[in-house]
């Protein structure tokens, strides 16, 4: 077995409300511009325990973001604007001395 193991979690977009087509009721779609915190701070918990039963100590848990640009409405002179999203993490553990 290596003394390191690294392993990248990966989070979904935090859910939102829209309505349906012709406002038939709402339906649930993921939010591009946000991540699933809940879920994501979950997902390194059930990592980090599975980690510590494998024998491995956890030195460094380190956020992964993603960057992304959208465009404006170019007939009004148009626009652009960049922004990054939190898409997961990294855990590095060393394996415990014996």
């Amino acid at each position: 077995m290596s003394e390191y193991k690294s392993i990248w979690v990966r989070t979904g977009r935090q859910k939102k409300e829209e309505k349906k087509l012709l406002g038939r009721g709402v339906k649930l779609v993921g939010d591009p511009h946000q991540a699933d915190i809940a879920d994501l701070s979950a997902q390194i918990e059930t990592a980090c325990n599975r980690l510590h039963e494998e024998g491995y100590d956890v030195i460094s848990i380190l956020p992964s973001v993603s960057g992304h640009s959208e465009k404006g409405a170019v007939n009004q002179g148009g626009y652009g604007f960049g922004f990054s999203i939190t898409d997961g993490a990294v855990i590095t553990a060393r394996r415990r001395p014996v």
